[in-house]
């Protein structure tokens, strides 16, 4: 350990109830997440309540030092990482707080399936449904504007929100929810909350035009910050227009959140496709059929699904070019089977775009398929061969009405760059998960990569689409959120300026000054394409 980060871990055991670790162990294991990025930061620090996060933003602030904030380590962007200091909010800061008929109150570090765990039983839940919520962290799925498959019935995170408690830079706090835009302090007695809420009002009326005129079409978006929806009839909703900001604006200490009843009914029909475009017309309806969620597999991950498990084999044709998995809730089972019903024969008989269909009503045939993406997903990394599926285009989203004109483009992109690639989608609102095969070992491949984003992202805004639709902007998508949105970026600069002057929190996610390349601070890995190990 250098003397810099010795001084630290000193400072800062004498300000933190919490622990802290600078030691080089601590340094090289919170360098890295689930993205292909590795920053070691200076130390980490894990809070045990409000006290110490606003001790160590104070110290941070004093003497110049970033603050990253993170959970699981889930993130797919490099969203949690940084040179600065780490705050761990998994460790200790995961009580759920309270629990009223539909609202409920917790701490950033309480895992999102342990959390709808303890709600069912009260017959509730969070609904929001992220792909690694067994394991991912509620301050992440706020921080990130989590949503998942049932984007079409629940929304995402920002739909939940009722009111946070945050921590600016400097580490003063202050409830977020919705606020008067006043310099009355009997309207709002907080002078810092009432001086942020005017600026921002200001900003967002002055911009009005700038800001309407560059929105995606794409029903989803995590690129930027949100500004559409947040000042109506005189007041300013803080709390939404923070969920989503990827830690670089505030930290969430205490979120209250709505929660949702849990459908006494689920079930699920596969609809198989002898081509991928057809079940993207398919997927086009969603939607207007009032589906819960509506997921595209293209012919790779179905085949992997078959050498997974015998009954995915059994249910899944080998001829099949693409299946779209379309769920539905309801109270009613009858509600459910007639739905699913109509699916099949409007997508089979009557459109002639499927070739055939499983229903899956049964609860345990239900959890078997929902969970097919998220069991099949880790044998794409034991494929045969050096190149190994890479997270750096992950997370596009189009306007579902031009998913078929888009999969051919993005098709046409990974040729002309001799890429092949796997993707899953939340097809019924647009968002597609592209994982390309690279060896990351060889500098050609490295190469491609900002050369094939970079064509993949002109495809995307040119239909009106995002760069990202759900994971977030961070390391990986940064550098092209100009790009996306013009003249509306530096109307961004100025939200982040707003909240923090000094650049402190999460520097270099959504806005920079100079944005970092998308192959800079890459993992090392092997010549045969895995990891270095150390």
């Amino acid at each position: 350990m250098d003397q810099q980060r010795e001084r630290i871990q000193a400072d800062l055991r004498g300000l933190l109830a919490g622990e802290v670790h600078c030691e080089d162990p601590f340094v090289q294991m919170y360098s890295t997440d689930a993205s292909i990025y590795q920053v070691p930061p200076l130390g980490v620090a894990r809070p045990r309540g409000v006290a110490d996060v606003k001790a160590a933003l104070l110290y941070c602030a004093e003497n110049g030092h970033s603050v990253h904030a993170r959970g699981a380590g889930t993130g797919l962007a490099g969203e949690s990482l940084g040179p600065g200091l780490i705050l761990d909010f998994s460790q200790a800061m995961r009580r759920i707080v309270n629990v009223t008929d539909d609202t409920v109150t917790i701490q950033p570090g309480v895992v999102m399936g342990q959390l709808n765990r303890y709600l069912s039983a009260f017959g509730r839940k969070f609904g929001p449904d992220p792909a690694t919520g067994g394991v991912t962290t509620m301050g992440s799925v706020l921080a990130l504007d989590g949503s998942g498959s049932n984007w079409l019935r629940y929304g995402s995170a920002r739909r939940h929100v009722v009111s946070m408690q945050v921590a600016l830079a400097d580490g003063e706090t202050f409830e977020a929810a919705r606020h008067p835009v006043t310099d009355n302090p009997d309207l709002d007695p907080n002078p810092r909350r009432r001086e942020i809420v005017r600026r921002l009002a200001d900003l967002i009326q002055r911009e009005d035009a700038v800001i309407k005129a560059n929105q995606p079409r794409a029903w989803v978006n995590r690129a930027g910050y949100h500004l559409t929806d947040v000042l109506q009839d005189g007041q300013l909703d803080l709390a939404r227009l923070l969920v989503g900001s990827e830690g670089t604006l505030a930290l969430i200490t205490q979120a209250t959140l709505r929660t949702e009843p849990i459908p006494k009914s689920r079930g699920l029909v596969l609809m198989f496709f002898d081509r991928l475009e057809a079940a993207a017309q398919a997927a086009m309806e969603a939607a207007e059929l009032k589906l819960s969620a509506c997921d595209l597999m293209d012919r790779r991950i179905l085949t992997l699904a078959r050498d997974v498990d015998p009954r995915y084999a059994h249910a899944i044709p080998r001829d099949a070019e693409a299946m779209l998995m379309v769920e539905q809730q309801a109270d009613e089972s009858r509600e459910v089977i007639e739905s699913l019903q109509q699916v099949a024969i409007r997508w089979q008989r009557r459109r002639r775009l499927a070739f055939g269909f499983h229903l899956a009503l049964a609860p345990e045939e239900f959890d078997l398929f929902r969970r097919l993406a998220r069991r099949v997903s880790p044998t794409l990394y034991r494929v045969q061969g050096n190149e190994r599926p890479t997270p750096f285009i992950e997370d596009v989203a189009v306007p579902p009405d031009v998913l078929p004109e888009f999969l051919v483009d993005l098709q046409n992109v990974l040729k002309n760059h001799e890429v092949t690639a796997s993707f899953f989608a939340h097809a019924g609102h647009g968002q597609i998960h592209v994982r390309p095969f690279m060896d990351l070992s060889k500098p050609d491949h490295v190469r491609k990569m900002q050369d094939l984003a970079t064509e993949l992202y002109e495809k995307v805004l040119a239909l009106g689409g995002t760069i990202s639709g759900e994971h977030g902007c961070g390391l990986s998508r940064t550098w092209f959120v100009r790009r996306q949105f013009g003249p509306l970026y530096d109307v961004f600069r100025e939200v982040k300026r707003i909240f923090d002057p000094q650049n402190l929190l999460n520097p270099g996610k959504v806005v920079a000054d100079l944005p970092q390349p998308l192959t800079k601070n890459m993992r090392p890995f092997r010549e045969d394409g895995l990891l270095v190990e150390k």
